[in-house]
């Protein structure tokens, strides 16, 4: 397999690397088989994990999320108690219904938007394993750099979310369809979070890596689609961030193998 991080940066969308090569598939079924490998890869990836039982490497991010979890709803909770506590005490039934709505989905947003820095240390580790079972090796790089690459890509993540969360606020004071921006964005930051733990083992930057995703649409939306219902599967996003990191591996890694595939030297 040739320099996968020089092939990425000089790839091209639909396009065929190396002279000689044999002219790839339509850009629109491959933007349809992205879209449905990238809606099933963070279920495929909880598979994974189940099947080759790699517990060990979620013991400690399920502490740590339930942990996160339960702080975001509490807080959430107290938030939005205070700042409804008119509706509740003039309507009781739908004042406490939409309570507690707004609650969960504002516990949701403060996970999302912390756990990338609790979790990206064993997110990567847990994808660097699912890397090696398949392939046999995977990318190295010393210990404590990459961990601190981990974290300090973490918080860039973290960042991305309150970004989102902010433009959904201010789009939602502007125009009222807030809400869709916003989960529009999330659903994006949730592709670029998973598919960063590959991508990073292989020394790309930050627009590298987004230049991957802009050239895998199908694959980027379908990811984002199926990374959001499943945090909003009750109780399924303690598990969710690992899940999606493992699922996102294993999308990446098919890709790759079939990128390699296509690229045939001309005889």
């Amino acid at each position: 397999m040739g320099d996968v991080l020089s092939e990425y940066r000089s790839a091209r969308a639909g396009g065929c690397v190396g002279a000689g090569c044999v002219s790839v598939e339509s850009a629109t079924v491959g933007f349809f088989r992205g879209l449905v490998n990238g809606f099933l890869a963070p279920f495929r990836g909880g598979l994974y994990v189940a099947r080759q039982r790699l517990w060990r490497y979620l013991l400690i991010p399920i502490v740590l999320n339930v942990a996160l979890a339960v702080g975001a709803l509490w807080a959430a909770a107290g938030y939005w108690h205070q700042e409804l506590s008119q509706t509740v005490t003039h309507s009781p039934v739908l004042g406490w219904i939409f309570l507690v709505v707004v609650t969960m989905l504002g516990g949701i947003i403060l996970f999302v938007a912390v756990q990338p820095i609790l979790g990206a240390v064993f997110n990567d580790r847990l994808s660097e394993k699912v890397e090696i079972k398949v392939r046999g090796s995977a990318p190295k790089a010393p210990f404590f750099a990459s961990t601190g690459k981990a974290l300090l890509h973490g918080l860039l993540k973290a960042l991305l979310y309150v970004l989102a969360l902010t433009v959904g606020l201010a789009l939602t004071a502007a125009t009222g369809l807030g809400s869709l921006g916003g989960v529009g964005l999330g659903a994006l930051f949730m592709a670029y979070d998973a598919f960063d733990y590959p991508l990073s083992r292989r020394n790309l930057g930050f627009r590298a890596k987004w230049g991957y995703l802009a050239r895998h649409p199908g694959l980027t939306i379908g990811y984002g689609v199926g990374a959001t219902l499943l945090y909003l599967v009750p109780l399924a996003f303690v598990v969710a961030p690992p899940f999606a990191a493992a699922g996102a591996t294993l999308a990446f890694l098919d890709d790759d193998s079939r990128r390699a595939a296509k690229v045939i030297p001309g005889s």
